[in-house]
């Protein structure tokens, strides 16, 4: 049988084993599927379990600043004397007052602290959501690349296994002896590259879902544009939205501070009796603000204040550029992704079926074939890439556009 033959053989055979670019990453969608996932891995999720805690721990907290400051105050006194006829017993009932309205101050920062905290929480929520479609997306593309590195090192072990018989025969030069190797050892170490980068991939994906599944739903395919986005919109985002509550939120705080800076009165009433004689009597107590005036206090909810406004800009800017960026790497890649598509993959099976012509009729060896079909597992291997970067993109924009849980909606 002559080599180049035999050869042939083993390539289609590896090519047919090999799943394509399209065939791997752009299968049939299950959007409900995928839906389920997402929300069911999301609804006891310790990261949102913990959000969720922290949510009703701070409307605990501002319950508890709309509370009256002070609670009355009951007081006893005793005392007795030699003479019986003397002794004292006095009951004293008094309260503070909060002559500043404190209490509605610090209402107030409680209710902009609880606005903060419930969309901290949205805004962790579709962070979730966009983690766990990155690393699926991840996980399925590093699968994928497995699939094209498995079939490409079986097909190279065969033919470097008949290459040896035959140059053994005499019917192989020692060139292509040693281009059959070469491309063996070169197809098992990528194997093992890409089985540890498939390893980490699922690592990352089982841990952030916290289980081990026996099948993983498949991504759709992402649009072919985005909806046009005003960058100015990033305002309306909850992480932007729960920043600004937080600095509304030390506005307040600075009225606080300075209302405390004003001390409140304990004003009571008492009656007793001292021996046979009974009294009734008033007493009133204002602290001295001497030692401490609490002015510090007012200029550190100013300086608080002011870098949370400083810290907001900064986050819209931030914000503006993702968004904007974003969405140009995934118009980028999209389109990118479309012409291989329509292009790249025909390209494989045309350039897979001229190389089987040209062996067959004897016009190149062994070690242009090689060379050559190792081309279309790059290229293949790139494919999917390109697929997997495009998915990345796509997730990222729907969270820098705040729209990920619109588009949950469309699934189905």
């Amino acid at each position: 049988m002559n080599i180049n033959i035999c050869g042939l053989a083993l390539a289609i055979l590896a090519v047919a084993q090999t799943p394509t670019a399209a065939q791997s990453p752009t299968a049939a969608p299950e959007g409900a599927e995928l839906r389920f996932f997402l929300e069911d891995t999301a609804r006891t999720h310790p990261r949102l379990e913990s959000a969720r805690a922290e949510v009703e721990a701070v409307e605990a907290r501002s319950r508890a600043q709309s509370r009256p400051l002070y609670n009355p105050e009951i007081e006893g006194e005793y005392g007795n004397s030699e003479d019986d006829d003397n002794d004292l017993k006095v009951v004293t009932l008094s309260k503070a007052f909060d002559i500043t309205n404190k209490r509605a101050s610090r209402a107030k920062v409680g209710r902009f602290e609880a606005d903060a905290a419930s969309l901290a929480f949205e805004a962790g929520k579709r962070s979730l959501y966009a983690d766990l479609l990155a690393a699926l997306s991840e996980y399925q593309t590093r699968k994928s690349v497995l699939e094209i590195a498995k079939a490409r090192a079986a097909g190279a072990r065969e033919f470097a296994d008949i290459a040896a018989k035959r140059a053994s025969a005499g019917d192989l030069g020692k060139s292509e002896l040693l281009t059959a190797r070469l491309t063996r050892s070169q197809a098992l170490a990528e194997e093992t590259t890409v089985r540890g980068e498939f390893s980490l991939a699922r690592q990352r994906l089982v841990g952030l879902v916290g289980e081990v599944r026996p099948t993983w739903p498949t991504l759709p395919e992402p649009p072919m544009a985005i909806p046009a986005i005003d960058p100015a919109n990033v305002m309306t985002l909850p992480e932007v939205r729960a920043a600004r509550a937080r600095s509304e939120a030390l506005r307040a705080q600075i009225r606080v501070a300075q209302k405390e800076r004003a001390p409140d009165p304990t004003i009571g009433a008492s009656y007793g009796q001292e021996g046979s004689a009974d009294f009734v009597g008033v007493r009133l107590s204002v602290p001295i603000p001497v030692f401490n005036s609490r002015k510090s206090e007012v200029v550190a909810a100013r300086a608080d204040r002011l870098a949370a406004e400083l810290a907001i800009r900064d986050q819209i800017r931030a914000a503006e550029a993702r968004l904007t960026e974003s969405g140009a790497r995934y118009v980028v890649s999209m389109r990118t992704w479309n012409d291989w598509r329509n292009t790249g993959i025909g390209a494989l099976d045309e350039q897979r079926s001229v190389l089987q012509r040209l062996w067959r009729s004897g016009d190149i060896n062994a070690v242009d074939y090689l060379v050559q079909l190792d081309q279309t597992y790059d290229a293949e291997r790139a494919g999917v890439e390109l697929f997997g970067s495009t998915w990345a993109a796509w997730a990222d924009w729907l969270d820098a556009s705040g729209t990920l849980f619109e588009w949950m909606e469309t699934l189905s």
